[in-house]
């Protein structure tokens, strides 16, 4: 019987490298087994969730192939598939908790709490709630509850024993239950927490594996206390390293995390960014490197994700990108490029692009090589170097000659080596020239796409200049 597995993100901003891993590989999963995938969104956040968010994080996960067989769009037997419209659900399952008395009221407030931290802190104790509310009667906590005062439900653990995580990736990972403490499971409206929620999604929708950034290793423990005191069997789980950036961090939103979004917009191939998401702490068994979507398919198993972090190296992905595009077919390849030069007038593109297409890693390098086609740009200073040196006044001149006195060819490169002029130097001064940069497209490609007689034009006005 297949998997069904869940990739359950906050729509609280786009979808980071990270998360799309983890989606990816809740995927692969899925089809390898014949089983389930789906999407729920995690939309509590009421402060920080938004509706469009969802939407761009559904849209990337389509676009890099990722595809779901329920959630909030499509349905399914275990709607509704955001935790905004599960309210009924939570409050039963605390109710359940409350007549168990696996759970009590909490009084204690922020400023108590905060005290409590950093008297930890100081002491150099892990973070955890002492259980004072614990040891209220039953009497004072019905006075204090009639009386208004706010509250949460807190979760009592027991403190002799441990937990253990029997996990597909790390191995078995052992909690001490005196370390967790009693931790917070429902506000005083009855609206569920985070540890909550998520298990009795996972319960009610019948998820069979849970896979997981390895952050959640600590939330897994809290939550294999919950499913055992509601008297529900709970999923494995396998939990993924986290990526890390070149710093030697966790990729966060903020430092290094790019938006799936911002590959998609600068013309990376979706099939590219799969094959590098897959290779973040999975290896492929035959050590390759390069991998199709049908490659995946066949070859991925959790067996193979390493209990080590990997490192997100956004040459690689590069690389890999480029090693993709050289396997499309000419006619996508080209079609891929064309996309991003919007810049140029609509005749051009697709001889630019033509041209381009075997110049170019990723797509979207084509728009920063045709600036200055259209027209040249101000030199910079790398330009106005190359502008500078020697043999620029003459190779600028040979340049313009060879392009008006030859019907067609490249008979720049033939010039320069008649006149003596050294292409290391000469070809520099007739790019910069030419567009305003000195590196960039081959200088014939360049003059392809000009023309002629106004890339001689250039030349002779930056003689002039």
């Amino acid at each position: 019987m297949g998997e069904r597995v869940r990739f359950s993100p906050s729509p609280s901003g786009p979808l980071h490298l990270g998360g799309a891993r983890t989606a990816l590989f809740n995927h692969l999963v899925a089809r390898r087994t014949g089983g389930t995938f789906v999407l729920r969104f995690e939309d509590t956040d009421a402060a920080r969730a938004r509706r469009e968010f969802e939407q761009a994080i559904a849209a990337d996960l389509a676009w890099l192939g990722v595809v779901w067989d329920e959630g909030p769009d499509i349905g399914g037997p275990a709607a509704p598939y955001r935790q905004s419209e599960r309210g009924a659900v939570y409050a039963d399952a605390l109710a359940r908790l409350v007549t168990a008395g696996a759970v009590y009221p909490c009084f204690c407030g922020a400023e108590e709490l905060a005290a409590e931290r950093a008297a930890d802190a100081e002491e150099g104790r892990a973070p955890r709630y002492r259980g004072e509310c614990r040891n209220l009667t039953p009497g004072e906590t019905a006075e204090r509850i009639a009386s208004g005062e706010p509250h949460c439900f807190r979760f009592a653990v027991e403190p002799a024993g441990e937990v253990v995580v029997r996990d597909r990736v790390h191995g078995d990972v052992r909690f001490a239950r005196a370390g967790i403490g009693d931790f917070v499971v429902a506000r005083a409206s009855g609206e569920a927490v985070y540890d909550l929620a998520c298990l009795v999604d996972d319960a009610a929708m019948g998820i069979t594996l849970v896979i997981r950034g390895d952050d959640h290793l600590s939330n897994t423990a809290r939550q294999l206390l919950l499913f055992e005191a509601l008297g529900w069997s709970a999923p494995h789980y396998a939990h993924l390293p986290l990526v890390l950036g070149g710093d030697g961090r966790p990729l966060a939103k903020s430092r290094g995390a790019e938006p799936v979004s911002a590959l998609r917009d600068a013309g990376y191939l979706p099939g590219a960014v799969v094959n590098h998401l897959a290779l973040l702490g999975w290896s492929d068994p035959q050590g390759r490197e390069v991998l199709s979507a049908t490659d995946l398919l066949a070859s991925f198993d959790l067996a193979r994700v390493s209990p080590s972090s990997p490192v997100h190296d956004a040459a690689r992905l590069r690389w890999l990108n480029g090693r993709h595009m050289a396997a499309l077919p000419a006619t996508a390849r080209d079609a891929a490029v064309e996309e991003h030069l919007s810049g140029l007038p609509a005749g051009l593109r697709a001889e630019a692009a033509r041209l381009l297409a075997g110049e170019v890693e990723v797509a979207g390098d084509a728009e920063r090589l045709v600036a200055g086609v259209v027209e040249s740009l101000p030199p910079d200073e790398e330009a106005e170097a190359a502008l500078s040196v020697p043999v620029a006044a003459a190779a600028l001149a040979t340049a313009a000659r060879a392009l008006r006195d030859a019907a067609n060819g490249d008979p720049i490169r033939a010039a320069f080596k008649g006149a003596g002029l050294p292409p290391r130097e000469a070809m520099p001064a007739v790019r910069a020239a030419l567009t305003g940069r000195a590196h960039g497209l081959p200088v014939a490609t360049l003059v392809r796409l000009i023309g002629r007689e106004a890339a001689a034009s250039r030349l002779e006005a930056a003689l002039r200049a």
